[in-house]
């Protein structure tokens, strides 16, 4: 979804630029955002003890005012008035508000070493002022009913940050109480010795990383293999207790942000949260998000509808299964310490990792529109999802600027690729034109017009190299023991009769999808959660899915069975389950309702990946060309030969991959049912 033209660029610090950045209409964000923050209060109060009376109290009333603010909140942009989506005023709007943290804060003091003492770390300090914030701002929602245009949406902002807080909140203490009144059998440590997560799918040229990237719990310490590098947590300093905080900060809405943009929306990352690893005296040696390392955090978190069909809670599903069903609590128990829930990351052992001295410093003089937002925990991701800007494009002005002008006609973004790229990119205008007209009528022999021209040439040539390079290097080139092509369907296109398969390597099961994302999972090599079976889930007689389960029966990963066993032909699924030794057989189960999902075709998700350069950025650098290409044509013969030859570069690739592309969705012949 777009992002509505308020605030295209700047980095949003108050709650209406965060509303805003999430793009579509606001009032249908706050009215979500309200009811989501409803359903968990309404769980918390049907599970909360009868002596916990101060408690419910505090949340009925939370409750009251919740729902007396849904009736003022507006329907849409559109009925507030054509005042309302001016773009003079929604482009002034968050300026002057007081900065708010996206995401959960920091806390003041380090976690208490006693769990009885804090439960949840912060829950207290975190509810009064959420409460306080929450009727503020319900109270002016409500007084304002009466005015109009932008001012409503500044209203609906506040609201809306403060209903996300109660609803974190909410969840995570229901889901700390689920584990005081509702204890299941305890997470046993590896039979190995040690846990392995696997990081999410990837799409190329960054699959390297799904299948490389690891976050090892081993009994002593943790390793985390990523694409910055191989980090050891507990080495130096034990590790006491693993704290689960929710949401993580910066949330998604701000992850687009970042100067490099180097990752793409992750289902449920801010509903599953992050998991410090915590010294005995408080403090964090960093994190790691749970959506980072599942395959599909949707259908995960849906499974416990299955596990647990009786009592239904939201913050069960999201805050308690989750961690179970990722691994995480196995590697807590591998490692001998025990999960403890917060509201609020704790204190980083090291305070400059989050202020960015320990890294690279933010350069002095940076508009605060350009600052990248704070960060308040230290989240271990385990790789970018799409190319990253480097150098000079990742710098926080640049990419400011790059936002600004991502939409404008005339803007030369060629994409992202090399440090090189940004100061070419800057360069071009003046060395194609100063080349071309000098080598046309004055100067052809002078060295330091063929400079120029050549750094014309270099500008538009590097992006495809260094792509075809990139692509080359992430190719694997391994030969597998057992491979499986779903082949064409009436439901798929050409690319994922193409591309999309199911491989064994000997000790990992391997999925790619029509639109190249790969995740890899351990197989039965991995006594814990490698997979060994694979079941049709059937529901009313009609098969939805194929599920990869390991031994407790917990999916690891499934695929939609209209398209990877087209008209409900299993030989080829058998044939590959034989050759990885995996156990077939059937599960009733519902069909969950999924809205972003990698691998089934056509989600959001599918759409954000790295094809290249830009389309935008080439064409306009090759409408200079051909516009110098007119002026220098009645000069040289040279000069027009080369600038002919740049706008070549620039349109025959983009020309081929539009092809390319326009015949990829294309249909195959089918199979005949």
């Amino acid at each position: 979804m777009p992002r509505p033209p308020a605030l295209p660029a700047a980095t949003p610090r108050t709650t209406t630029q965060l509303l805003l950045a999430r793009g579509g209409d606001p009032f249908e964000h706050t009215r979500a955002i309200v009811g989501s923050a409803r359903q968990s209060v309404a769980e918390l109060l049907s599970f909360l003890p009868e002596d916990q009376k101060v408690l419910r109290r505090r949340f009925e009333d939370v409750e009251r005012l919740l729902s007396g603010a849904e009736p003022s909140i507006p329907a849409s942009m559109a009925a507030s008035g054509p005042a309302a989506t001016a773009p003079g005023a929604l482009a002034s709007l968050g300026w002057g508000e007081p900065v708010v943290v996206s995401g959960a804060p920091v806390g003041r003091q380090p976690v208490d070493p006693d769990p009885a003492a804090e439960p949840v770390y912060g829950f207290h300090e975190a509810l009064d002022g959420a409460r306080r914030y929450l009727k503020e701002s319900c109270d002016q929602l409500r007084m304002g009913s009466q005015t109009w245009g932008a001012q409503r949406v500044v209203q609906a902002g506040a609201v809306a940050h403060a209903a996300a807080a109660i609803d974190h909140l909410a969840s995570v203490f229901t889901a700390a109480m689920w584990d005081f009144e509702r204890p299941g059998m305890p997470s046993l440590p590896a039979t190995s010795g040690r846990i392995e997560l696997r990081a999410s799918p990837r799409a190329i040229p960054m699959t390297r990383w799904a299948r490389y990237a690891r976050a090892m719990f081993l009994t002593d310490r943790v390793e985390l293999t990523t694409a910055s590098g191989r980090r050891v947590i507990g080495a130096d300093e034990p590790i006491a207790y693993l704290l689960h905080v929710v949401p993580p900060s910066p949330t998604s809405v701000v992850v687009p942000y970042d100067p490099a943009e180097p990752y793409a929306p992750v289902p449920l990352y801010d509903e599953l949260g992050v998991v410090h690893l915590c010294t005995a005296d408080g403090r964090s040696m960093g994190a790691i998000a749970v959506a980072d390392w599942l395959a599909q955090p949707e259908l995960t978190v849906a499974q416990a509808a299955v596990v647990q069909p009786v009592e239904r809670l939201r913050a069960y599903d999201r805050l308690v299964w989750a961690l179970e069903a990722s691994g995480i609590a196995a590697g807590a128990a591998t490692l001998r310490v025990p999960i403890r829930r917060g509201v609020q990351h704790p204190p980083h052992v090291d305070p400059s990792v989050l202020t960015g001295t320990a890294g690279a410093p933010v350069p002095p003089g940076t508009v605060p529109a350009a600052l990248p937002a704070p960060l308040a925990a230290d989240v271990i991701r385990p790789a970018p999802h799409v190319v990253p800007y480097e150098g000079w494009a990742a710098h926080p002005g640049r990419a400011l600027l790059r936002r600004q002008r991502r939409h404008r006609a005339r803007q030369i973004d060629l994409g992202p690729s090399t440090k090189v790229t940004e100061p070419l990119r800057a360069l071009y205008p003046t060395a194609l034109w100063a080349g071309s007209l000098f080598t046309a009528f004055l100067l052809e022999g002078q060295w330091w017009v063929r400079l120029l021209v050549l750094l014309a040439f270099v500008t538009v040539l590097e992006p495809w190299v260094t792509w075809v390079a990139r692509w080359l290097g992430d190719r694997d080139m391994r030969r597998m023991t057992a491979v499986y092509r779903p082949g064409a369907s009436e439901r798929t296109d050409r690319a994922f009769q193409m591309h999309a398969r199911l491989m064994y390597d000997g000790a990992n099961i391997g999925v790619r999808t029509g639109t190249r994302h790969e995740a890899w999972l351990a197989a039965s090599s991995d006594g814990d959660l490698g997979v060994v079976g694979m079941r049709r889930l059937v529901h009313e007689d009609r098969a939805w899915g194929i599920a990869l389960v390991d031994r407790l029966g917990r999916w690891r990963l499934v695929l939609p069975a209209d398209t990877w066993a087209p008209h409900g032909d299993l030989t080829g699924l058998a044939g590959f389950a034989g050759a990885a030794g995996l156990e077939l057989g059937d599960e009733q189960a519902a069909p969950p309702v999924v809205t972003d999902d990698l691998m089934i075709e056509g989600s959001p998700s599918t759409r954000v990946r790295s094809r290249g350069p830009l389309t935008r950025g080439m064409v306009i650098a090759g409408i200079h060309a051909l516009a110098a290409f007119v002026i220098t044509l009645p000069g040289s013969t040279t000069a027009s030969i080369y600038t002919l030859s740049i706008a070549g570069i620039c349109f025959v690739p983009v020309l081929l991959r539009w092809l390319w592309t326009t015949w990829y969705a294309g249909r195959s012949v089918t199979r005949a049912s």
